[in-house]
């Protein structure tokens, strides 16, 4: 649970800091409003997986670390299916989509499904 919430704050940071700055140099001037709320939209929940990386990893280092929180096992669950499904999702997305030929540089799967294994293989220390 520890290296898992350790590589979930990893991702975090990743995805705070260089994903960011990554994801606003695609900002330009827009050339209708419907594409400029488009990319505020894409921005915007491009940030909710950054708060669910912090969450996750701040959840399953607590977890591993203390006895504050009950239901440890539960907790760890939720956050191994979500990684599994965020590692799912990120398969269909791309093979279902003109994204195929990126998907060599969509590395985003693996480390999902790193975490995910991780935790799976963590359940059975609760």
């Amino acid at each position: 649970m520890f290296i898992g919430g350790l590589l979930s704050f990893l991702g975090f940071l990743a995805h705070a800091f260089v994903g960011t700055k990554e994801t606003l140099s695609t900002r330009t001037k827009f050339s209708d409003e419907t594409t400029e709320k488009n990319w505020y939209q894409a921005f915007t929940a491009w940030h909710l997986v950054t708060a669910d990386l912090l969450l996750s990893s701040v959840l399953l280092i607590v977890i591993s670390t203390t006895d504050y929180l009950d239901g440890k096992r539960t907790i760890a669950l939720i956050f191994a299916l979500q990684f599994l499904f965020w590692t799912i999702s990120a398969f269909v997305t791309v093979f279902t989509t003109n994204g195929r030929k990126y998907f060599r540089h969509l590395y985003q799967w693996i480390f999902f499904l790193i975490v995910a294994g991780l935790l799976f293989y963590g359940l059975d220390h609760f």
